[in-house]
Parts: structure tokens; sequence; C-alpha cells
């Protein structure tokens, strides 16, 4: 029975007699574990909540901090490798060898180079079509380029794995094709002079010194995205310019270039820039694709013309195979 609502104090029962037993100290007790009940439903469900936040939370941050050890800590390391690849030339250039000389100051014309008079005779004496006199007919308007085959290396230094300086050396082998006609005297059966269809064409070496940096991306990845910019160097060097006349071939340039070695070459500047993707194909090996275009300066005859050059690659890193090996 209680008396006088004080909870506080006492809780009493009945014996079997009748009489009252008091028990002091029972009812804070109880109240305190009430309380505690209470709070513990109402808050439990967010408790296993917080809890398990606290171990997920510093495994974040552990994975955090690894990958800025790995990623963005500072591991210089030498990197290496070679490269393939296509180049594709801007046809500007080309023009040089059309066997017009206007674009070598007048000079290395096919006129020129069939009148000599040790050329004229061989003409005369080997080609069927000519009696005894000829004359250059068209000339081409708009030579090309074909396709050259780029092989090269590089090297530089890698500060971490978005962020590395490179250098490379390419070098490829470029040759410019077309077709000329030559108005003989053979007779025909109509008032046109006839033309014997012949072929010119130009051989040239490209050297080109490139220095910049490249910017890897999404390095998380087996497959890495990369930018890269700089400037280069381009040294152009001319081989030979000809023409075939039914099987016959004549050097347009002078034979004292032939005799003494001389020959055409020209140092050019410009800058590049370049994308591709890095594939990471195991621990000990990556390889990567991509392209580029630099805006040089050829130097080949009177052309200082700063024109886009194109190029894709396929460039092996070396240091990645023997330093697993």
């Amino acid at each position: 029975m209680y008396k006088n609502n004080n909870i506080n104090n006492a809780i009493s029962t009945k014996k079997p007699g009748g009489s009252a037993i008091r028990y002091p100290g029972l009812a804070k007790a109880n109240i305190c574990f009430a309380v505690a009940g209470l709070c513990f439903m109402l808050f439990f469900p967010v408790f296993p909540g917080a809890f398990a936040s606290f171990p997920s939370q510093a495994y974040g941050q552990e994975l955090k901090l690894q990958n800025y050890n790995t990623d963005n800590a500072p591991t210089l390391r030498w990197i290496y490798g070679i490269s393939f690849g296509g180049y594709f030339a801007h046809p500007s250039t080309a023009r040089y060898y059309d066997g017009s000389g206007n674009h070598s100051n007048g000079e290395h014309t096919v006129e020129s180079a069939l009148n000599r008079y040790y050329n004229r005779d061989r003409l005369i004496a080997n080609v069927e079509e000519i009696i005894e006199t000829f004359e250059i007919g068209d000339l081409p308007q708009n030579m090309r380029y074909d396709p050259g085959l780029l092989i090269g290396f590089f090297g530089g230094f890698s500060f971490n794995r978005s962020f590395a300086v490179l250098g490379e050396f390419n070098y490829t082998r470029l040759t410019a094709a077309d077709k000329f006609t030559i108005i003989t005297d053979k007779f025909t059966s109509t008032s046109e002079p006839f033309r014997l269809l012949s072929d010119i064409y130009g051989v040239e070496e490209r050297i080109e010194l490139r220095l910049g940096f490249q910017y890897t991306l999404y390095t998380s990845s087996y497959i890495h995205p990369f930018i890269e910019s700089g400037l280069n160097i381009t040294d152009t060097k001319i081989i030979e310019n000809r023409v075939n006349v039914s099987g016959i071939q004549f050097n347009i340039r002078e034979i004292r270039s032939e005799i003494y070695g001389i020959r055409d070459y020209g140092m050019g500047f410009g800058i590049y820039t370049g994308a591709g993707l890095n594939f990471e194909v195991s621990d000990s090996f990556s390889f990567r694709l991509g392209g580029s275009v630099s805006l040089s300066q050829i130097n080949v005859g009177l052309n200082n013309e700063i024109k886009p050059q194109y190029n894709i690659f396929l460039r092996l890193n070396l240091h990645e195979i023997l330093r697993g090996s």
C-alpha cells in the first residue's frame, strides 16, 4: 500500500497476518530501471547505425590515405620505351617535288633535268615515243605525301602516377608521288600531240625531337586516359627527287648533288599536343595508344609556313618489362 503517494521513500506489501512490510529505496531503483529501459527502446534503433559507421568511416579514411600514398605521393622514377605508328604530313611541302621549281627558287625543274645533254640523249635513244624532240606538258598541281611509318623511343621522369616529363625521338621517311606528261613528236592520227604519262616523286626524312609533359587521369583504374603537350623541333632532309620515263629514272637535282652527297635540309620549331589511353595489362607490362598533332615549321625549299602534322602511335613501356623480368 502507498502512503501519501511518497513513492520515493518506500514500497509496502502486506504480510499474511495483515501487517505491512516496507522496503525503503526500492522505488528509486525501479524508477531508474524504467527510465533506462525507456531510453533503450527509444534510442536503440539509432545506436547500431551510429556504432556501425565508426569502422566504415575509419576504413574509408584508411583507403583515402592509401590512395593518396599510391597515386599522389612523390615516386620519382625513370621511364622509357619504344614507339611505333603512322605519320601524316601536311601536303604544303610536297609541292617542292612537283618539278615546277616554284617552291625551290627556280631550281630543280623537270624541264632543266630532262634537257641536260646526257639525259636528253638517253631519252631519245631509249624511249620509242620520242623521235627527236620533246617538251614538258602538264605538271602535278596538288602533290601529297603518302602516310609514313613512324618509329622512335621516349624517356623521362615520372614524379607520381599522374604527372611525368617526357622527351621523344621520332623518325619517319615520307614519299610524295604524282604524274606528269611529256609532249613528244611521235605521229598521231589526230591533231592532238602525243602525250607520254610519266612518274615524278620525292623522298625525304624527318627527325622530330619533343620535350613536354604528360598528365594521366583516373590512375586507380586499369585504363588511364592521358593528355600531353610540349615543344618540338623537326629536322627535314631531302633524299631524292626523281622522274621515271618509260622505266628510265632521272634525277631532277643537279648531278653535283649526287657526286658530293649534297642534300637539301631545314630545321623548324613548333608545339604539339596529344591524348590517348594507357592500358595496364599486368604489373610488368603496359602500353599506350594515342595520337597527336604538331604545329610545326617544315623548312623545305622556300616553305616557311606553320602547318599541322599528325601521327598515331603505340608506345611500349620497357622499364616495366625489364623491371618485372
